[in-house]
């Protein structure tokens, strides 16, 4: 990063002492200008969700760079390509041998979808082993980011800045809204046709009890202890399931309620099943969070269940 401020300060020097000038293009971090166009295309896909461009862009750069390994993993494995994400993980294993026991929850999980069982079993049991310690992919992935398409530096008088024209926005009509399009802050994003298909790891579990703190909040939830009995899609996690019991839905803007206030009450029965929708099957902070907060607990009746088979059916070799 410094080496990218760096450059994008001796480009605005230029500006500031030569009067105007174009900086078209700047190698930065990489020391390539190609390489550095690549990783940013690669960075705006995957935020995006355009995940079939952001692998392509990934595979061609793994050969330049270790650190895109976990790009084109993480953009494989959003597609369900486990054979493109062995290869990445693989890849990185290769060139970086310390990071093979640092990714055994990863690397188990692509071998498990490959039907390669017998080597996904012991990495899985060593991941559940520390399932309390967050991942490091989320976190290289961050780095990744921040490299590839780091904020522009503002602009300095005489400098000549020539700016892509975003593609004008048009609203979907309704025939047309499907799960990528629907707005995640709205009430259209809450159907289990969303919960199921943003969601990681979806299982059926009994609710055991809640742990919590001196304080107990509407933003500052309990963790609730489950119980996992069934998994109906996503790898094997372990069985005890501790949740950050939200009690929100609409988790980007939702205000707390005047008359709410925390009681035991508001916590399910003990015994009780649930339906759990986990959108990334990696704890924070040693607890799993779920699909739109409230949204992501649903009891497991015949008719929810019915509902989600139906779903899992109408998308199968789709997802997980």
């Amino acid at each position: 990063m410094r080496l990218h401020l760096l450059a994008a300060s001796l480009c605005l020097l230029s500006v500031a002492t030569a009067g105007p000038a174009l900086c078209v293009d700047d190698p930065g971090i990489f020391g390539s200008i190609e390489v550095a166009g690549a990783a940013r295309k690669a960075a705006r896909a995957m935020k995006s969700g355009s995940y079939g461009e952001a692998q392509s862009q990934y595979r061609n750069l793994i050969l330049k760079d270790d650190e895109f390994c976990f790009g084109f993993y993480e953009s494989s494995r959003k597609l369900n390509h486990w054979d493109q994400a062995a290869l990445a993980l693989e890849q990185l294993f290769e060139k970086k041998p310390v990071f093979r026991d640092k990714l055994n929850l990863e690397y188990g999980e692509v071998l498990f979808n490959l039907n390669r069982y017998d080597e996904a079993e012991p990495l899985l049991k060593l991941a559940l082993a520390k399932v309390n310690e967050p991942s490091i992919v989320s976190t290289k992935l961050k780095t990744l980011y921040a490299k590839s398409d780091p904020p522009e530096l503002p602009p300095v008088k005489g400098q000549v800045i020539i700016a892509e024209k975003p593609a004008p926005y048009v609203v979907p009509s309704r025939a047309v809204v499907d799960a990528e399009n629907v707005n995640e802050n709205t009430e259209e994003a809450l159907s289990f046709t969303n919960a199921f298909l943003k969601s990681e790891s979806i299982v059926l579990a009994e609710y055991k009890g809640y742990e919590a703190g001196d304080h107990v909040g509407y933003f500052d939830p309990p963790t609730a202890q489950y119980k996992i009995e069934t998994y109906l899609k996503g790898p094997p996690l372990n069985k005890a399931l501790p949740l950050r019991y939200e009690f929100r839905r609409n988790l980007a803007g939702e205000v707390r309620p005047a008359d709410w206030k925390w009681s035991p009450a508001l916590m399910p029965a003990k015994g009780s099943k649930w339906i759990i929708f986990i959108p990334n099957a990696v704890p924070v902070a040693g607890r799993f969070e779920t699909f739109h907060g409230a949204y992501g607990r649903q009891e497991l009746t015949d008719d929810n269940l019915d509902a989600i088979h139906k779903i899992r059916s109408a998308h199968q070799g789709q997802t997980n």
